[in-house]
């Protein structure tokens, strides 16, 4: 040690008149408030969240759950929505035409946390605004967040700022407001931008013209004749529902259709057919919410096994196809013409979304229908020629004829390169995204069930909550570690396209049906999810952040660890909640702490005589043990 020695500070020579004269000083010199490369700490606690402003596009299901659960979950968060309807409800506010259901039993189409007793087993559109248009009610969410009558026309990043840059129309005046926002979300769902067909004349009709997705409520068909352009989920909903009211019905059926029940039939009514609960089974779920809930859980038991038939090659598949192939020969009276034209040779069920239309075989077979299983001529002022030419006269054209589903925005959408998501997709190549929840080179904007989502893999329900799920995991992590970006990584959404598009071959969703899977075409991409619904929400059940380029908003990226606090040590949750919660309710808060405790627990009572610590305290301990070894009794405590 050498001379150093003189100066240890474990030293023990000196007096004690030395050791009084020692001067203390804790508090030393200021800290630096910045290093030599100029970092400085960031004076707040770790955990606290910076404010974001998200931006919603669409007033539907998933919009209202993002509304619900960010006021339970979130803090500093603004929320803006913007709906080019005049309500809130999306598909279901649309959608109104004859026979308008969904493919879902209604006692699991409905959020976990808004659990409703349902009329019908498969509801019926109105019903199922109804509930959405409740919620909505119920929370204000119009008055808090959603600017109804208003079209995003143009998105762009800007990636000096870190916001998305909108501008959006009043559809009532006309007006284009600008408006900017960290996190964009696409909550504008894949079923909502309807066509016309092209059809030669079709504007030229002088009768009623309808489209299915904007359908007039309350229009009389009785004893009218009604032309049904269109054989897919609509239309075949139409034409079971107004068969008998019509005095005339012709009805195009352009491509083979498996037609079956809806999803879990086996627990619907006859031959998978629709019903009425009586007041009866309504108050018995009403009485026994456990049994309610076991009766939703059986259902969905039976939608997570579905997957199986979906396999090509499977026993499921083939025992599917046998049900449904003499279903249908059955309902259509063994119709030589009607089986061949129809009934698909080169494709499983599952290849198009099911649809629940009891009846609709049926109707195709009854006296006042004629079924058309070639290209409609042309459209005039009176009617319509068929493929031979003879022309025939109708008071109503209902185009059943779907949507654009292209996945390209009605917008343009546009990164921080400057590229156009219309140019990007809009090629030969298709559409690539990132788990159908993100867009690669796309930043912060994420999407409810984009390409590759799981489009036919029962209730949205689930899917919607686990997609809010995932958002806000990634927002929260936004605010608290001041990240910029997220932006997914083209390499890796490439990667899950090469294994999608391989898996997909697999099952009855890439084979050769005209499905709005795959753009309405037979060879169309199918961009669905490459696994079972459990699959996808297992993988959505966190962000895989290692598949994203982050940027940050500071150069050292462990700024946020702040000023050495956590926020639960100021904002009055419990700061020892890692021994568990005294809260009756659950609640994450401090607790008022029993003070009696320390009298029973801690220091020492001798007599009327409280002590805690101290060196009386030791003396009395002591007495006590020399009392207690001579056999003396000590005083109660």
């Amino acid at each position: 040690m050498g001379d150093n020695a003189s100066t240890n500070l474990y030293a023990t020579s000196g007096t004690a008149a030395d050791c009084n004269e020692i001067q203390i000083d804790y508090d030393g010199a200021p800290a630096p408030e910045t290093d030599s490369a100029g970092y400085k700490i960031r004076e707040h606690p770790y955990g606290t969240r910076r404010k974001i402003r998200v931006l919603l596009m669409g007033a539907g299901a998933s919009s209202l759950n993002f509304f619900k659960k960010a006021e339970e979950e979130m803090q500093n968060l603004e929320v803006v929505c913007y709906e080019k309807n005049r309500d809130v409800g999306g598909t279901w506010l649309e959608n109104r035409y004859p026979g308008c259901a969904c493919d879902i039993p209604s006692v699991n189409y409905q959020f976990s946390w808004k659990i409703k007793l349902w009329s019908h087993y498969y509801s019926f559109s109105p019903e199922i605004h109804a509930y959405l248009k409740e919620i909505e009610q119920e929370n204000d969410f119009i008055k808090k967040y959603i600017k109804l009558r208003h079209a995003i026309e143009h998105a762009q990043w800007d990636s000096d700022a870190g916001l998305w840059r909108f501008k959006i129309r009043n559809l009532d005046t006309d007006e284009v407001v600008e408006d900017s926002a960290e996190f964009f979300i696409n909550a504008g769902g894949v079923l909502n931008q309807w066509k016309w067909p092209e059809i030669p004349g079709l504007h030229d009709f002088k009768g009623k013209l309808m489209h299915s997705a904007n359908y007039e409520e309350g229009c009389d068909l009785d004893g009218k004749r009604v032309a049904v352009i269109g054989a897919g989920s609509s239309g075949v909903q139409i034409v079971a529902a107004i068969q008998k009211k019509v005095d005339s019905l012709y009805h195009w059926i352009r491509s083979p259709i498996w037609i079956t029940a809806g999803f879990a039939q086996r627990w619907a009514a006859q031959e998978g057919a629709n019903f009425r609960y009586t007041p009866e089974q309504i108050q018995f779920l009403r009485d026994n919410p456990k049994k309610y809930l076991e009766y939703r859980k059986q259902i969905e038991n039976e939608l997570n096994q579905r997957f199986k038939f979906i396999i090509r090659g499977s026993s499921e598949a083939a025992a599917g196809r046998d049900y449904a192939l003499q279903e249908m020969k059955n309902k259509l009276n063994h119709d030589a013409r009607l089986c061949d034209k129809i009934i698909p040779k080169n494709f499983n069920p599952g290849c198009r979304r099911p649809t629940p239309a009891p009846g609709y075989l049926e109707a195709l077979v009854a006296p006042n229908t004629t079924v058309f299983t070639e290209e409609i001529g042309k459209i005039d002022a009176t009617g319509f020629f068929d493929a031979e030419g003879e022309h025939h006269e109708v008071d109503v054209i209902i185009c059943a004829t779907g949507f654009n589903t292209s996945w390209l925005p009605r917008f343009p959408l546009i990164n921080g390169e400057g590229k156009s998501l219309t140019d990007l997709w809009g090629t030969k190549e298709g559409v690539t995204s990132y788990l159908s929840i993100g867009i690669p080179t796309f930043p912060n904007l994420f999407s409810f069930c984009g390409p590759y989502g799981p489009l036919g893999h029962g209730s949205f329900m689930p899917l919607i909550e686990q997609w809010t799920k995932y958002m806000f995991m990634a927002i929260s992590k936004a605010q608290i570690e001041n990240i910029k970006a997220y932006i997914p990584r083209m390499d890796l959404s490439k990667q899950f396209r090469q294994h999608a598009d391989l898996f997909l071959q697999r099952t009855a969703w890439t084979s050769a049906c005209r499905s709005w899977f795959k753009q309405g075409r037979n060879d169309g991409q199918a961009a669905i999810y490459p696994g079972s619904r459990l699959h996808f929400l297992e993988l959505l059940k966190t962000p895989r952040y290692e598949d994203f380029d982050i940027e940050y908003w500071d150069d050292n990226r462990y700024a946020f660890l702040g000023n050495g606090f956590e926020v639960r040590e100021f904002d009055g949750r419990d700061i020892t909640n890692y021994l568990g919660c005294l809260d009756e309710e659950g609640r994450d808060v401090q607790p008022d702490y029993d003070a009696g405790l320390i009298d029973v627990l801690g220091g020492l009572r001798v007599g009327d005589e409280y002590l805690v610590h101290g060196s009386k305290a030791q003396s009395i301990v002591g007495k006590i043990e020399k009392e207690e070894e001579g056999g003396t009794s000590l005083p109660a405590a």
